[in-house]
């Protein structure tokens, strides 16, 4: 059941991520926001919406169900969210409903070491078999999909993107999605399958690999059951997408926390290591990198290579600036002297360098965003100057409070950074120091807000945008050597 061909696997899966109608068993009946309900009233599902659970007889103003033998009509997707011995009687229930798809929030199987619980999970995914049942987990969040008005929790965005993302944690599938969010990354797919009896990594590496509605595809992956069907999958996803892998149970520690997870085995990283690259996908290994290389390989389509234009106010900022980015393994070439001539026409003498980094010791509304943007403009038209970097000099912090609107700052300065950047046809990534207290935190979502609206790739820190970019180079690489 667990096979699907390279080449059907779009055709074949499809219904999966497109359901006319959804009930959710065990619905929770707590007050306030929260739980699997509230969330696809939230994203916006337009079809029929049945929540289950003989406790309530009315949830988020939805006429709530004793059981899904109860649910008027048939049932295509179903989300499990009770307890594990109630879940063959459900099985049947949904079989009654000529469900396509059940997706068992469900724990407590196979990943607790019980041989009781793993025979229930046995049992549980061979009916489903038989039954022609798909299934997502158990253990697992489910999925995410904006342009379906799926979603496996509150308070995500809801307008659809191009990054898949597929884990085998809920946690970090919600973690990286806010995260990788709050910076502008918007979403096709996001997959939590939890122990994939049924469907797993390499089903779902096919299906996006075909996908048209993503471009880039990210993974959380603790352990893998099928090594060379998932090395045939990320093959087939990477000679076509950017892929980026971050491998869970890396440690022993790790591998042991992985095993009471989801049941898995971590396996050696050095295969794995050796699987990606073969496969042409590039592992990290923390979740910040998982972030910072899925935003910029969202906000660029290419690099040319390693030169980088460091500019931004305050010379000790830019010194170790330019010690990260140079550790990344990237250049800092000094700037032709017909460039530095140019910028020595506006740029203050004292405190200040035009060799690279740029020190302009301006900033947002102080001095003039003119400034910044003849700068960047100047610096980009240097042949050695492949991507500049701009690094704020100031933290939204008390030396804006009073004296400006710091919002409206914010959005002035990304507009021109936006229209810098469209005018050189290089890319501009922007790094944006964390606000120093409360009156500065709505500046900076401001910033990152229009930024990417602007397509623009931030980073909290010079050396995580520089670790980035020398990921992102390395990517298209590994993609050329494979082409």
């Amino acid at each position: 059941m667990t096979e699907s061909t390279s080449t059907s696997a779009y055709d074949a899966l499809g219904f999966v991520f497109h359901p006319r109608s959804v009930a959710v068993v065990g619905a929770s009946t707590s007050q306030g926001p929260g739980g699997f309900v509230e969330a696809i009233l939230e994203m916006g599902f337009d079809g029929a919406l049945y929540p289950v659970n003989p406790k309530a007889s009315e949830l988020a103003g939805l006429t709530c169900y004793p059981s899904l033998a109860d649910v008027p009509g048939d049932v295509d997707y179903v989300i499990s969210s009770i307890p594990a011995p109630l879940v063959p009687q459900l099985v049947e229930d949904a079989a009654a409903k000529k469900t396509k798809v059940i997706h068992f929030f469900t724990a407590g199987f196979s990943e607790t070491g019980d041989d009781e619980r793993a025979d229930l999970e046995s049992k549980t995914v061979a009916r489903c078999r038989e039954l022609g049942i798909r299934v997502i987990g158990p253990n697992c969040m489910g999925l995410y999909v904006p342009a379906a008005g799926l979603s496996f929790m509150p308070g995500m965005p809801r307008e659809p993107g191009s990054v898949a993302f597929i884990s085998q944690s809920g946690a970090n599938a919600g973690e990286f999605c806010r995260a990788a969010g709050a910076r502008g990354v918007r979403y096709s797919k996001v997959i939590s399958y939890g122990n994939g009896v049924d469907l797993r990594e390499a089903d779902f590496f096919e299906y996006c690999a075909e996908d048209p509605d993503t471009d880039v595809i990210a993974a959380y992956i603790e352990g893998v059951k099928d090594g060379p069907r998932f090395l045939r999958a990320v093959s087939l996803a990477a000679s076509r997408k950017p892929v980026i892998i971050l491998k869970g149970g890396r440690t022993e520690a790790g591998g042991r926390a992985t095993a009471s997870h989801t049941g898995s085995l971590a396996g050696s990283l050095q295969i794995f290591d050796a699987a990606c690259r073969q496969a042409g996908a590039i592992r990290v290994d923390t979740m910040d990198q998982l972030v910072d290389a899925v935003t910029a390989t969202r906000f660029i389509s290419r690099l040319s290579g390693p030169g980088v234009a460091i500019i931004g106010g305050g010379g000790g900022h830019s010194v170790l600036a330019a010690d990260e980015v140079a550790s990344a393994g990237l250049r800092v070439p000094a700037l032709p002297q017909e460039v530095q001539r140019k910028l020595m026409d506006f740029t203050p003498v004292a405190g200040t360098s035009v060799r690279n980094p740029v020190d302009t010791n301006v900033g947002f509304g102080l001095q003039g965003n003119k400034a910044i943007s003849d700068t960047i403009r100047i610096a980009a038209e240097a042949e050695e100057i492949d991507v500049i970097l701009y690094h704020t000099s100031f933290s939204w912090g008390p030396a804006t409070r009073g004296v400006v609107d710091p919002v409206k700052l914010a959005r002035e300065g990304a507009v021109m950074l936006g229209e810098v950047m469209r005018e050189t046809d290089k890319p501009v990534v922007v790094v944006v120091r964390p606000p120093l207290g409360a009156h500065g935190v709505e500046a900076t979502v401001a910033f990152q807000d229009e930024a990417a609206a602007q397509g623009l790739a931030t980073f909290p820190a010079v050396g995580r945008a520089a670790d980035a970019l020398a990921t992102l180079l390395w990517a298209q690489r590994l993609r050329q050597e494979g082409a």
